[in-house]
């Protein structure tokens, strides 16, 4: 791993800020109403063409969260942020019905406000599915306003979930492995015990191909080549970096406020000690890759 430079962090609020994220933060939301109200503004329309969503459209009612409540996906286009969940849980149940493992318990570790456990609810409403995440007020906005089929948790940066060992049947991670600097075999081994033999995991990263990617229309660009130490840390040109993984921290007074990349070689054999690489899918479905883990 590289090592770099750490910007200082303001001081945390409480001893939970180190662990957790608002932890003594109350806010009262507002939201915003069901994606079939936001078509019409929508500039990225066009994006969702081909995906089939008449019939999901009018089963959900449910409010949508603000841009802030969201962690900024997709802007004002309220519409995109809905129809991008419901392709990646598509694209998930489909992939787990191919490898013929059961739908009946899912996690989404770092669900933030339910971009996909919304979809997953309604989509295979049998299924069990639980959301995640170290950000209280996410778990708060989907307890209060996604249907009721989901139940979301508050968990710490600490690689420790409270539910019971062979429980799960699909675990899914997006954007999270993408910013855990520290204790990712911890937490991949979190993710082995509660699933179930047979049972697999998704799992979005940055690699040395989304390096090469980039361009600066992409969210990624800004943050990664504007990081003060980049120059120093991997080749800016090429897009480029020498060991295993580049992380850039941003804080150093709380945990996960960075952004890493893997070589595939380095996800192969390292967390192919953990669980079967089954699968590795580059830019799927856009700006990410995904790595399919499965507990043997």
């Amino acid at each position: 791993m590289v090592e770099q430079m750490t910007v200082p962090a303001a001081p945390a609020g409480t001893w939970e800020d180190f662990i957790v994220l608002n932890s003594g933060v109350d806010k009262h939301f507002e939201v915003l109403p069901k994606a079939a109200d936001h078509m019409a503004t929508d500039t990225r329309l066009s994006w969702w063409t081909k995906l089939d969503y008449a019939a999901a459209l009018a089963r959900d009612t449910w409010p949508l969260p603000k841009t802030e409540d969201r962690e900024g996906y997709y802007g004002s286009d309220h519409f995109s942020y809905w129809a991008s969940g419901l392709l990646d849980a598509r694209m998930l149940i489909d992939t787990a019905r191919e490898m013929q493992v059961p739908l009946g318990t899912y996690l989404d570790l770092g669900c933030a406000s339910g971009r996909v456990t919304r979809h997953t609810a309604l989509e295979v409403q049998e299924m069990k599915t639980y959301g995640c995440d170290i950000n209280r007020l996410h778990v708060e906005w989907c307890n209060r306003f996604l249907p009721p089929q989901v139940t979301t948790f508050q968990n710490t940066s600490i690689p420790s979930l409270p539910m019971e060992s062979n429980s799960v049947d699909i675990v899914s991670a997006y954007s999270v492995f993408t910013h855990i600097e520290a204790m990712e075999t911890s937490w991949l081994m979190e993710l082995r015990r509660i699933l179930r033999p047979g049972g697999i995991a998704w799992i979005t990263l940055h690699t040395e191909g989304t390096l090469k990617d980039m361009t600066p229309d992409w969210p990624l660009w800004s943050p990664v080549m504007k990081h003060p130490k980049a120059a120093s840390l991997f080749d800016t040109e090429a897009r480029t970096f020498e060991g295993e993984r580049l992380v850039l921290r941003w804080l150093s007074g709380r945990s996960y406020s960075s952004n890493v990349f893997y070589k595939e070689a380095y996800v192969r054999s390292h967390w192919g000690r953990i669980m079967e690489v089954a699968d590795f899918r580059r830019r799927h479905p856009s700006f990410q890759d995904v790595v399919i883990l499965r507990k043997t």
